[in-house]
């Protein structure tokens, strides 16, 4: 519901725009709880909006208020007997702008909606499971709705919420969200669990987790950090190649990039096990800062005890080279920073580096490197030439 409070204080501050407007009527419309919380929010802004509620002046000093920020604004006249009744029914009216009661169920684009030809390459992209795109900004505050104007979550900065409460589904749909090279993003799914997405992942994800369906599964290509709602009578299963992560409530990672051989899981909290898709009678278990390798050709599991803040460390903003090859440093610094690197020093993709990087510019980084094994690099907008 806290969505709909969002909507009724933009609406009182007169920053709601058409689409939200629509949302938030139907939402006042859906039952009496609704409209006597929309009314007393009115009554209590007394200041802002409302003298007396019930009185025919006050409609006219909110009228005249409301005109000045929206557009096509029909006015209800009536005796200041009925004043009361056609003050509720001219909010409404307001909520919809021009539209009529009757065009209320009509499909309606958000202004944020987007066709496929005009997504950039550094957008991050939201694609609902009505089919709908929306390019996502990484600031300010704003109200996701589908297709038809529903309220399915909200966005704060770099993060969303999708909504635990509203429409009961039936159905199991999904929605679908990728996270571009340099750029990180949280999402709140219905059920509660947290998920960090590291850049260049995608994850596939239930709109509203449904209550027929026995477990909690998501899709995921890249890297993200889960933080699970607990719940033992439906396991949260996340998917990535030919293998699962299966848990009921804990923290861990999971990095499944297409161009890297294995599937890592690393457990920060709790307890987890990992199996093939095909054998999940074959379950290998994990406890706190363990971690376990799928090699995606072999079909093989490697279980370790490892460091976690290394694996977890891109969630601070920080990166962290433990006994990598050069070759891998290059791939984290294209995610990281979005770059493309041309490397004519093949001899350099042998070495294996360490060390820990908070938050500098590529540019630094290369430069620390570069002081272990010489080399010369070239910047041209965002391709890096590596030589001798």
């Amino acid at each position: 519901m806290h969505h709909y409070w969002f909507l009724v204080e933009k609406f009182l501050n007169k920053t709601i725009s058409k689409e939200e407007r629509i949302a938030l009527e139907k939402w006042v419309l859906r039952d009496k709880q609704n409209m006597k919380y929309f009314k007393n929010r009115i009554k209590e802004s007394n200041n802002k909006v409302l003298v007396d509620f019930d009185s025919e002046k006050a409609f006219i000093k909110f009228d005249d208020e409301v005109k000045a920020k929206t557009s096509k604004i029909i006015m209800l006249r009536r005796t200041v007997r009925y004043a009361a009744v056609f003050i509720i029914f001219s909010l409404i009216t307001v909520l919809v702008g021009k539209d009529s009661f009757n065009n209320l169920n009509d499909a309606i684009v958000s202004s944020s909606d987007v066709k496929k030809e005009e997504i950039k390459e550094g957008d991050i992209v939201l694609k609902l499971a009505d089919g709908t795109s929306k390019v996502i900004s990484t600031s300010g505050d704003e109200i996701v709705l589908d297709e038809n104007g529903n309220v399915i979550g909200s966005k704060s900065d770099n993060s969303i919420a999708f909504d635990a409460e509203g429409e009961i589904l039936e159905d199991l749909v999904y929605s679908e969200i990728y996270i571009p090279f340099g750029q990180t993003f949280k999402l709140k799914l219905s059920d509660g669990t947290k998920v960090w997405l590291n850049a260049g992942s995608r994850l596939r994800f239930p709109q509203k987790f449904v209550k027929s369906i026995s477990d909690r599964t998501v899709y995921l290509e890249g890297e993200a950090y889960f933080d699970v709602a607990k719940n033992k009578n439906k396991p949260f299963i996340v998917n990535v190649n030919d293998m699962n992560v299966k848990v009921y409530g804990t923290q861990f990672n999971v990095s499944s990039y297409k161009e890297d051989d294995n599937v890592t899981t690393t457990l920060v909290e709790g307890s987890v096990s990992v199996y093939e898709t095909e054998n999940p009678d074959e379950e290998l278990k994990l406890t706190p800062s363990y971690q376990a390798k799928y090699h995606k050709t072999k079909n093989a599991f490697k279980k370790a005890k490892v460091n976690t803040d290394i694996y977890t460390a891109w969630m601070r903003n920080k990166l962290v080279i433990d006994n990598l090859k050069f070759k891998e440093i290059l791939l984290l610094l294209e995610r990281k920073h979005h770059v493309k690197f041309i490397n004519n020093a093949k001899n350099l993709n042998s070495e294996t580096y360490k060390g820990e990087f908070d938050n500098e510019n590529i540019e630094s980084v290369l430069k620390t490197i570069s002081l272990s094994t010489p080399f010369k690099y070239e910047i041209n907008q965002n391709i890096i030439t590596i030589s001798k």
